[in-house]
């Protein structure tokens, strides 16, 4: 029965990892926090399991700290005394479990020494602190946006606002409108597409013969510069000048002339002469007529001693009625 419980004993620690008939090495580590750790986790040197924890305790010091204490079963395994037993996460349910890491002194580690401790930041720690600027932007965002609908909701309580219904109708015909534009120039495109096409049809042709005749307009080009410098070489300023003192002689020119000074002024002016040409005009007139009646009044010529007939011209009717005239206004003088 005793044999038995022995067994039972024996046979529990090993399935804990634990194995009686092996060499083991006891060794310690001091943590100021040991994230779960546990009686039994596996001790592991570079991923490979060497032994398991035995022990867990307050340290003798009395100031919270934790005495771990763990074996390793491999005896042919040097471990430096600079090495350093780290707690980490073994699988992302969060085991913990002791990771060796062997540092470069010569020197050995005996058993029963202690080792340097160390913890590993633990996954939810990592996440934590990568979500932590995450969540302070967050913070910032939502303080924003309450000021966002806080100066939303002021707009909208504002007087102003009742005008907006009507703005937004406006903008909405607006918008109507620009949509109707866009379609009717959609359509004018489309009925004036060949329109379009021999318009750029003809802007090719023109291109063409601007290519063609290259070396033509670089020749005007040349004739237009060279005519240009001969215009600036040219005295402009004499030239201007002479113009000016014509000018100046024409106008002194044209106010003699409105004044009535000389010829050419007295003719512009007085109405003399215009007078005496109508004048001499109509006695020529009459003088005409009256060699047309009586032509023997100034040709004297008998034929066969016959005396020719002396007609009355219209200038000696004028002079009669001249006459008969002015013997009325003497006659109509002395009976008054």
């Amino acid at each position: 029965m005793i044999m038995g419980v022995v067994l039972l004993f024996m046979g529990v620690n090993y399935l804990k990892g634990f194995n009686p008939l092996s060499q083991q090495d006891h060794y310690y580590a001091v943590y100021d926090k040991i994230e779960g750790l546990s009686v039994a986790n596996p001790v592991l040197v570079n991923g490979f399991k060497v032994g398991q924890v035995t022990g867990i305790r307050f340290h003798e010091k009395g100031d919270g700290s934790l005495l771990v204490e763990f074996t390793v079963d491999q005896s042919q395994l040097k471990i430096p005394d600079d090495s350093e037993a780290m707690i980490f996460s073994s699988d992302l349910f969060g085991s913990k479990a002791i990771e060796i890491n062997r540092g470069i002194s010569e020197t050995s580690v005996e058993n029963g020494d202690t080792l340097i401790a160390n913890n590993q930041e633990d996954i939810t720690e990592a996440v934590r602190k990568e979500l932590e600027p995450l969540r302070r932007k967050t913070d910032q965002l939502i303080a924003t946006v309450d000021d966002i609908l806080g100066n939303v909701k002021a707009v909208f309580e504002d007087d102003a606002t009742l005008g907006l219904p009507t703005a937004f109708e406006s903008l909405q015909r607006t918008v109507l409108t620009l949509e109707r534009t866009a379609l009717n120039v959609d359509s004018m495109v489309a009925e004036n597409r060949v329109v379009f096409q021999n318009v750029m049809m003809n802007v090719n042709g023109i291109a063409e013969n601007l290519n063609t005749h290259n070396a033509q307009l670089s020749n005007i080009i040349t004739n237009f510069s060279e005519i240009s410098d001969s215009l600036a070489a040219a005295d402009f300023t004499t030239t201007i000048k002479k113009a000016n003192s014509a000018l100046g002689a024409i106008s002194s020119l044209t106010n003699r002339v409105n004044r009535g000074e000389g010829t050419l002024g007295k003719l512009m002016v007085d109405d003399s002469l215009y007078t005496g040409l109508v004048q001499t005009n109509i006695e020529l007139q009459e003088l005409l007529d009256d060699v047309q009646l009586n032509p023997w009044k100034y040709v004297r010529v008998s034929l066969f001693g016959r005396k020719q007939d002396t007609k009355l011209s219209k200038a000696d009717i004028k002079r009669m009625k001249e006459m008969i005239q002015e013997e009325m206004g003497i006659q109509e003088s002395k009976e008054e």
